[in-house]
């Protein structure tokens, strides 16, 4: 069976907003020891997590595998802009929190970000952004959906 056209348009133009995005992430944000993308996940950490929290927290958040997760975590850890604390009743926990050199480009990160986005988001008005969330959440959840019913067929299939 053929996709519609319309379809294939419309998920073709979701990953091409993505790749605009990662560009202008990288155009935007990327500084002399860190690329866009880590500085936009930083400025995550700072919005959503100044005190920390734990890696599976973010990797429910984000959306991300673990393994790429850790990966940007290991690098940002490297370039000393985060941290691991371990919890003394599980040392298999570790809170992951901003470094002091991190809360120092604070103000710099933030508002670089936050003029990256205004930019980006200015020829949408209020309730676009809201149609525009809704149907970004329709669709994480399908896939969602999709992935729990592979996980299933897994299953099935190895039992």
């Amino acid at each position: 069976m053929a996709e519609c056209p319309e379809t294939e348009e419309l998920l073709f133009m979701i990953k091409k907003i993505g790749l605009n995005l990662s560009a202008r992430l990288e155009l935007s944000l990327k500084n002399r020891d860190l690329t866009g993308v880590q500085v936009y996940f930083l400025v995550y950490i700072l919005r959503h997590h100044p005190d920390g929290t734990y890696l599976t927290e973010l990797y429910h958040e984000i959306g991300v595998s673990k393994a790429t997760l850790s990966a940007l975590i290991k690098r940002l850890k490297e370039k000393n802009y985060l941290y691991f604390h371990e919890d003394p009743d599980d040392i298999r926990k570790k809170r992951v929190l901003p470094t002091e050199k991190l809360l120092a480009e604070k103000e710099r990160f933030l508002q670089e970000t936050e003029q990256m986005e205004a930019e980006i988001c200015n020829v949408l008005d209020r309730q676009e952004k809201i149609q525009l969330r809704n149907l970004e959440q329709k669709l994480i959840r399908q896939f969602a959906e999709m992935e729990k019913n592979e996980k299933n067929r897994q299953e099935v299939y190895l039992q």
